[in-house]
């Protein structure tokens, strides 16, 4: 009895070993799917990470790269299910694999592609930026600005010759470091020029100013040659703090300065009120601030008074400069309606009156004068807007004094050599420069302060004027294709259209390129008017920004001028 139930046990035992043999069979000959697929996923995996290091290495965000990253990440998480009946669920998930790693790899290729699109359009506004803040400078007279100008035309080179994404990125932070540095040397002249006087002050009252003057020529050599952001910081911070110092010096003087201080202090209200600001409780401050000067009997009242004057006077030098800002604003907008409402053109093909200054009204730079000024927030940002707000105040008034000059269009133009005298490029070493006359829609090419040529041309129209100012050439296209940014059905779409030789002056696609369809050129163009029948163009009106010129005219042009040529536009 006992041998039968051990022979059961152990009969059991072998059913249980020879079970789990099978089964193991069974799993060791499970399908392993098509080695050609799964082969084709090792392949498109390691296709994907080349082009992913590829890449990086070229300069592509990480931001933009992380999704797909993280979608290979999971990929390479999963597990190829196990095929006890076929291949087919093997199969599926490594035919998965490949469709999915080749999207990937498609989409990388994309945003290569599309890195490099934008990165090249944020670094062309970022040198647009450097432009204008040179511009600025060069206009206030800056020596130092030549600097930057050099500077912008290395940066323009480079992106002529831009590749990579990284390439577009170093270019854009270069330009927005050197963009910075201008904005930084208004306040670094602003201290040189407070040093300055107060030395002068202190002079006056016969103190030994030696040490001082040489402080004084180190800063002003130091701003000089001061080409980045961290330069002028620097400096601003050495001179704020020699004018502290300057109280040692200054407390024989205490009360002199303090004079002058309120002086100068009056000055500021008798401008605010000019602006039409509210100066009353400044007014109040001054009439304290003297009755307090008078009253000070030693040098801890004198210092006490110095520093509330001080106060005061740094208290009104921010709606100083909004009032100034808003003053002007509301001048360039009177001056440009009054002027254009005297200088209409009639033009008979539609029977309207057109103003002639009309690139400086709100549909042109009016309006950016507007947005200028009413998206100030600081100090230097005001600063900004008046600087802004002077240059157009002077082109406009080039276009005035241009209205009346009658010398003939290939000749010499006072306003043209006025304004290249201005901006620092006339004279025999100055170089190609581009000035566009709007009021006698002209173009004249001086190189070296001596006109070379001059042609007719034809500008912005009436709802999409040209910009004036101060630019310079920052692209070269031969050829090219324009394509509209206005949608089909629109009344400034355009078709795809071919153009030989395209030069960007303006950040936004303002050019001068030829237009083969045009059929003339000149005053009157600019407006609406009808070419003789048979013409590409019989109903015709100005350009959509651009400077529009003949086709002949714009290739020999084209030629001559390099990248970096200061444009004019008045």
């Amino acid at each position: 009895m006992l041998y039968s139930s051990f022979a059961r046990r152990r009969a059991s035992k072998g059913v249980l070993a020879l079970t789990l043999a099978t089964l193991i069979m069974l799993l060791l000959s499970a399908c392993n799917g098509n080695p050609q697929l799964q082969q084709q996923a090792s392949q498109k995996k390691a296709a994907l990470d080349s082009i992913i290091a590829r890449a990086q290495s070229i300069g592509v965000p990480d931001y933009m790269l992380q999704p797909i990253i993280s979608q290979e990440d999971q990929l390479g998480n999963t597990n190829s299910p196990v095929g006890l009946i076929n291949d087919q669920p093997v199969n599926d998930y490594f035919s998965n694999l490949v469709q999915r790693y080749a999207l990937l790899t498609v989409e990388v290729n994309g945003l290569i592609t599309q890195a490099t699109q934008q990165l090249d359009f944020r670094a062309s506004q970022d040198l647009q930026k450097l432009e204008n803040a040179l511009a600025e400078r060069q206009a206030q007279n800056f020596v130092e600005a030549k600097t930057f100008a050099n500077q912008l035309t290395q940066y323009q080179t480079a992106l002529a010759k831009a590749q990579y994404p990284r390439d577009y990125i170093q270019i854009g932070e270069n330009a927005l470091n050197s963009t910075q540095a201008l904005h930084l040397m208004g306040p670094a002249y602003s201290s040189l020029t407070a040093l300055q006087q107060v030395i002068q002050q202190l002079q006056a009252s016969r103190l030994d100013v030696t040490a001082l003057n040489q402080q004084q020529r180190d800063d002003l050599q130091a701003f000089r040659t001061a080409t980045t952001p961290a330069d002028f910081s620097q400096l601003i911070d050495e001179i704020n703090a020699q004018l502290q110092e300057t109280t040692v010096y200054s407390t024989q003087a205490i009360p002199f300065v303090g004079a002058a201080k309120l002086k100068e202090f009056s000055a500021s209200i008798d401008l605010l009120k000019k602006y039409g600001q509210n100066s009353t409780p400044f007014q109040q401050r001054l009439q304290a601030d003297q009755a307090a000067l008078t009253q000070a009997k030693g040098i801890n009242d004198y210092l006490k008074v110095s520093a509330q004057i001080d106060s005061d006077t740094a208290s009104i030098q921010f709606p100083l400069v909004q009032g100034q800002a808003n003053y002007l604003l509301k001048q360039f907008h009177q001056e440009v309606t009054n002027w254009g409402k005297a200088h209409q053109y009639y033009d008979a093909y539609d029977g309207n009156s057109y103003n002639l200054d009309y690139e400086y009204d709100m549909q042109g730079i009016g309006s950016d004068a507007d947005a200028a000024v009413q998206s100030a927030q600081t100090i230097d940002d005001y600063q900004s807007a008046i600087d802004q707000l002077n240059n157009d105040f002077l082109h406009l008034r080039a276009m005035e004094a241009d209205y009346n000059d009658k010398t003939p269009m290939n000749q010499p133009h006072a306003t043209d050599i006025s304004l290249m005298k201005h901006y620092n490029v006339y004279g025999s070493q100055a170089g190609q420069v581009l000035v566009v006359s709007l009021i006698e829609q002209t173009l004249r090419f001086y190189n070296n302060g001596k006109l070379v040529r001059a042609f007719y041309i034809v500008s912005g129209q009436y709802q999409l004027p040209s910009p004036p100012g101060f630019w310079s050439i920052i692209l070269r296209q031969h050829p090219t294709q324009f394509k509209s940014t206005e949608p089909p059905g629109s009344a400034f779409w355009y078709p795809p259209t071919a153009i030989q030789y395209a030069m960007e002056y303006h950040a936004g696609g303002y050019f001068f390129h030829d237009s083969w369809w045009r059929y003339s050129y000149g005053p009157g163009k600019n407006f609406p008017h009808a070419d003789p029948p048979g013409t590409t163009q019989y109903n015709d009106n100005g350009s959509h920004g651009c400077v529009n010129m003949n086709p002949d005219d714009v290739a020999w042009l084209y030629s001559q001028i390099p990248w970096g040529t200061p444009v004019i536009l008045y």
